[in-house]
């Protein structure tokens, strides 16, 4: 899907929106793989912009297996990757549940 598609179907989230959930993450959250012997961001610059518009107390996705985690960047915003697979020639069940307390 384009861009402006992906920008246009982001910008029907809700101001008010307290709890965002995505397929994947933003760009440059959580977004890390491993693409040969470096790592890179992969995730949505356009998601990223409705996160930074939408400000959701909580945005939980998954996708991106390496990027598994918490993380609060400066914004209003905790963003947690739920992957719960690992990737080690395989997937396997490796990464436990993360609760978030709201």
């Amino acid at each position: 899907m384009d861009r402006s598609k992906r920008r246009e179907i982001f910008a029907k989230i809700p101001l008010d929106t307290n709890v965002l959930i995505s397929h994947g993450p933003p760009y440059s959250i959580l977004d890390r793989t491993q693409n040969g012997e470096h790592f890179m961001s992969v995730g949505d610059l356009e998601l990223l912009g409705a996160t930074e518009r939408v400000r959701p107390q909580l945005h939980v996705f998954g996708h991106i297996h390496d990027g598994y985690g918490v993380a609060t960047p400066g914004l209003d915003t905790t963003f947690v990757n739920a992957a719960s697979t690992q990737i080690k020639g395989e997937y396997i069940l490796g990464n436990p549940p993360i609760v978030i307390d709201i």
